[in-house]
């Protein structure tokens, strides 16, 4: 009989505490205050970041990486720390102690064209983020159609007369906390369109964006705004062998955002409004 009570008393008191944990479990969904909850849900509270300094994890992936927090600058090292042409540029990367750094408040390198910016991410054991890399790091940008303020993302002369420092706007950061993602200015990344096409597939004409493949990058496009996709839109030209670059600059508006595209110009391009970041795997 003793062993039948202890039997008895343990299944209930086992229930009851998975029972109680449960609801702990629920409400810390909502609440974020509860023990199970922050077993189940904030385990990431107690693991350390494996990316270097100012690099965000992001591990929604197959595989994980790490994207520099911000569009990034130039290290003091480099002899022009705002270039104005791409000649500059090239001068700065001829001494391999000048390299791109991720820091907040510093205007983003610009001036560079595809290949300046591979070679730039790799003077910092890095390279450029392949398009799904960059549409997964920017995901849960605020990509606002309108009403833009300086904590926004800056696609509307919303926080300077042009490109604005890094990180300057609160408000315009992705999930996984990288800045800037939308905005501000175009930023490279892997990948060469030729004549229309991308690794087998035709991209559509020049447009707004009505539908996306798992990259961010549109499969179909239209002549109206598609809200589903924040009127964000497509520029292509399938008679050049084109670069990629994400997210828009600060003069797009509501046509800058997480799907906006621009694989109009050759690799060679370089301008004011078009910068870049790197990625690099996680460290072990």
């Amino acid at each position: 009989m003793l062993r039948n009570l202890t039997k008895t008393i343990a299944v209930v008191v086992g229930s009851t505490l998975l029972a109680t944990l449960a609801v702990n479990a629920f409400d810390f969904r909502d609440h974020y205050n509860t023990l199970l909850g922050g077993l189940l849900f904030s385990t990431q509270q107690f693991v350390e970041n494996p990316c270097p300094e100012n690099m965000a994890h992001v591990s929604q992936t197959l595989n994980p990486f790490c994207i520099d927090r911000y569009e990034v600058s130039t290290h003091e090292m480099c002899v022009y720390q705002d270039p104005k042409t791409i000649d500059e540029s090239m001068y700065n990367l001829s001494n391999t102690s000048c390299v791109p750094v991720a820091e907040k408040g510093h205007i983003p390198w610009r001036h560079v064209n595809r290949d300046l910016a591979e070679r730039a991410c790799a003077q910092a054991g890095k390279r450029l983020p392949t398009p799904e890399e960059w549409f997964v790091a920017a995901f849960g940008t605020p990509d606002l159609p309108n009403g833009w303020s300086e904590d926004d993302c800056n696609v509307a002369h919303n926080r300077a007369e042009g490109v604005s420092e890094t990180g300057a706007g609160k408000q315009c950061v992705s999930s996984v906390g990288a800045y800037d993602m939308i905005g501000n200015v175009w930023e490279w990344v892997e990948g060469t369109v030729n004549m229309g096409m991308y690794q087998n597939s035709i991209l559509p004409k020049s447009g707004f964006v009505t539908e996306a493949s798992l990259n961010g990058l549109a499969y179909t496009t239209g002549t109206g705004k598609s809200a589903n996709y924040f009127n964000d839109r497509f520029w292509t030209d399938s008679t050049i062998e084109a670069g990629i670059m994400r997210g828009g600059y600060f003069n797009n508006y509501d046509d800058a955002g997480l799907y906006a595209t621009y694989a109009a110009s050759p690799v060679t391009f370089s301008g004011d409004a078009l910068g870049f970041r790197c990625v690099v795997s996680p460290e072990k």
